[in-house]
């Protein structure tokens, strides 16, 4: 006597739904250079990761997120199976303190706070946003470069150089203009004790 498919269903127990190891888990990859990871990161911001693994990966403070390719800011939150990148675009490197000074003022002289889509950020808030805030970087100022273009300066002491950050709207990376803090130092340069550390106040 054939099997109805009714009396199939109720001697059948349902199959089990499988998922990736990954989704399981919530690993999210992590590449930064030589380096990479597999951790339950899964619901965690990209700007969290990224503070929590900026030594033991020693993330450059320069370094762009990338989520499966797609440039990120910090705010995004990551999901399991993702791979999360930090990749250092090239900035505009061989730019001197005249140029700098032409284009964005002279240290200090731009805004310290900016007016973005009706909401105002700090310089402290910008940098927290744009995936920048790491304890040794010094904001300087900003600046409203023109329709939906910003500009962030500040001091990396690790790599000793004055960046200039230009962002859109959207908080996404448009440009980096970078000169070494030895055009604004002169002889001194050569003269300080940099140590592990810089305290040479701008």
């Amino acid at each position: 006597m054939p099997v109805t498919q009714e009396k199939l269903r109720q001697v059948t127990p349902p199959r089990a739904v499988t998922r990736p190891h990954e989704e399981e888990t919530g690993k999210v990859r992590v590449i930064y250079g030589v380096h990479s990871l597999e951790a339950g990161l899964a619901g965690r911001t990209v700007g969290s990761v990224r503070e929590a693994l900026a030594q033991p990966m020693n993330i450059s403070p320069r370094a762009v997120a990338l989520v499966n390719g797609a440039e990120v800011d910090a705010t995004y939150t990551l999901s399991a199976g993702e791979l999360l990148e930090f990749v250092r675009y090239a900035g505009e490197k061989g730019r001197d303190r005249a140029w700098m000074e032409e284009r964005y003022g002279v240290l200090g002289a731009g805004a310290f706070d900016l007016d973005i889509s009706g909401q105002v950020y700090d310089l402290y808030a910008l940098l927290e946003i744009l995936g920048l805030a790491f304890e040794d970087i010094k904001p300087i100022d900003a600046h409203v470069m023109g329709e939906n273009l910003y500009a962030v300066r500040y001091f990396d002491p690790e790599d000793r150089i004055i960046v200039a950050y230009e962002f859109d709207g959207q908080f996404r990376r448009v440009n980096e203009v970078i000169v070494h803090i030895a055009e604004w130092m002169g002889d001194a340069y050569f003269e300080f004790n940099w140590g592990a550390w810089c305290p040479w106040s701008i």
